[in-house]
């Protein structure tokens, strides 16, 4: 998995790095708003809120507009009302500061496996359906 993490503190961000590693998560950090608006797509975001330069808020609601990929919140805003705020405006999950490595990956996982949709087997068929001006393809389910 590749992960672009968004933190601004080189003292969470190098043993996260490190941590994620240990798992088999490259993940690569920027410490800016700007520098995650311009970095290479990624399979995930870990985003930290208390950015210098752009509101982590801000930085969420414009990936999510630009591109549907997860996103993680990771924050010392611990609030309800700011829990509330990240997951409205697309976070697909939101974990306060401190937090446990183990517990990170955790979500990690279960939030890949909610947003990403499963491979086809090699050699399955595709459908292709038609309805009014709409046409679309699917994978069809293997005979069993």
């Amino acid at each position: 998995m590749d992960v672009l993490l968004v933190e601004d503190d080189d003292s969470i961000a190098e043993p996260l790095v490190e941590g994620l590693a240990r798992y088999g998560i490259r993940a690569r950090r920027v410490a800016t708003g700007a520098a995650a608006l311009a970095a290479p797509r990624a399979d995930m975001v870990l985003l930290d809120l208390g950015l210098p330069d752009i509101d982590g808020i801000e930085v969420c609601r414009t990936l999510r507009h630009d591109a549907d990929l997860p996103v993680i919140m990771l924050t010392a805003r611990g609030g309800e009302a700011d829990r509330v705020l990240g997951l409205e405006l697309g976070a697909d999950d939101y974990l306060t500061k401190p937090f446990s490595l183990r517990e990170l990956v955790a979500r990690m996982h279960a939030v890949g496996r909610r947003t990403r949709a499963p491979a086809p087997a090699p050699g399955t068929p595709r459908r292709t359906a038609r309805s009014g001006l709409a046409t679309w393809s699917s994978t069809a389910a293997p005979a069993r």
